[in-house]
């Protein structure tokens, strides 16, 4: 028994756990990001424009969606504007932001299924154009549509 214990001691003094792997992200894009105006918005049927927050390799995104006709969805899309929100992690491939994580509540908490918008997995690539320190213009794999997007102070 005497051996059984100092076996055990000896097991939980050599265990420890492992620190956890987190990425600093992509450097030029840390901080907070918004969009001001979408190019040529009076001619589209719907668009969206974003605000997003990076911190670390994880990113807080904010959609202002526009549609053209009011939708007349019930309480869900009482007009044609909207907000829906996400969180994840991002990562920068060559020339590719990835954007990959999930529909939240404004509260950046949990969202259930069967809420009103989306909900579920939010995943969207942009093609990185141009990068400055206070702008960068991505175009949406998933749209088409370029976003300029500026560096908030």
């Amino acid at each position: 028994m005497k051996y059984i214990l100092i076996f055990i001691a000896i097991i939980i003094c050599a265990c420890k756990f492992n620190p956890p792997k987190t990425s600093k992200g992509i450097s030029f894009l840390q901080g907070k990001w918004a969009e001001d105006s979408v190019l040529n918005k009076a001619n589209l049927v719907s668009y969206q424009q974003y605000h997003i927050r990076i911190i670390a390799d994880s990113f807080y995104l904010k959609i202002e969606n526009y549609a053209a006709q009011n939708l007349n969805g019930g309480p869900c899309y009482p007009s044609n504007q909207w907000q829906e929100f996400a969180k994840g992690y991002c990562k920068l491939d060559a020339d590719t932001l990835k954007l990959e994580g999930n529909f939240v509540n404004p509260s950046y908490k949990y969202k259930a299924e069967g809420s009103c918008y989306r909900s579920g997995k939010y995943i969207e690539d942009f093609i990185l154009n141009k990068k400055s320190n206070k702008s960068i213009v991505i175009k949406s794999l998933q749209t088409g549509l370029y976003h300029q997007i500026e560096h908030q102070l």
